[in-house]
């Protein structure tokens, strides 16, 4: 009986020293009803990106602009083969790779909004669809098609003037009315080069 007693004392003891009591020995017993699991437990929330804001302004702007940035990489590609300034071709082989990233930045952004509701009053949404400001007629881009040697490089040098020039009224009017910080900034990236695109034109024979 006194044998007992001291184990039973010893033990005790143990689980003193140990920092913990009887009822905690056992780690391996299961949970309490409703208790979540530790992961769960610990699992933070997953913070949701809020979309840009953007008006109809932002998007045919980017539409516009989109279309024009397209022609000028046509005009590009058609230079290849049909200037005879090796100047003219060098200039058109910058120009289209510009023009050929602004249009994946735009195309990129016009996918991301295309579900997204624009934050523009109704009667601005009910303006014509847009994407043809600025571009060249199709009957002057089928004449340079056609055109090769001298006469081409002075029609594609003024024709890819007049897109230069457009493209920069766009991004002024978007720096002026818009309201997507993308679109902005597009723009104004756009506006600080075209000094050098103009200059490199006017400079061609």
């Amino acid at each position: 009986m006194r044998r007992s007693t001291i184990i039973g004392a010893v033990l005790a003891g143990g689980l003193a020293l140990a920092g913990c009591s009887p009822n905690e020995v056992d780690s391996e017993m299961p949970p309490a009803p409703g208790t979540p699991p530790p992961s769960a437990a610990q699992q933070l929330p997953v913070p949701v990106e809020s979309p840009e804001e953007f008006t109809a302004t932002d998007r045919e702007f980017a539409q516009d602009l989109r279309n024009v940035q397209q022609q000028m990489v046509e005009l590009s590609l058609l230079a290849e083969r049909n200037a005879q300034s090796a100047e003219l071709k060098q200039v058109a082989g910058r120009i289209h790779q510009a023009a050929g990233s602004r249009v994946s930045a735009l195309n990129a952004w016009l996918t991301t909004v295309a579900s997204q509701q624009s934050g523009s009053a109704p009667e601005e949404e009910g303006t014509p669809p847009a994407g043809t400001e600025g571009v060249l007629p199709e009957q002057q881009v089928q004449q340079l098609q056609t055109t090769t040697g001298a006469a081409f490089d002075q029609q594609w040098k003024q024709a890819m003037l007049t897109l230069q020039t457009n493209s920069f009224q766009l991004a002024q009017a978007e720096l002026d009315e818009g309201t997507s910080d993308q679109m902005r900034t597009l723009a104004q990236e756009l506006v600080g080069q075209q000094q050098g695109t103009i200059a490199d034109l006017n400079a061609l024979p």
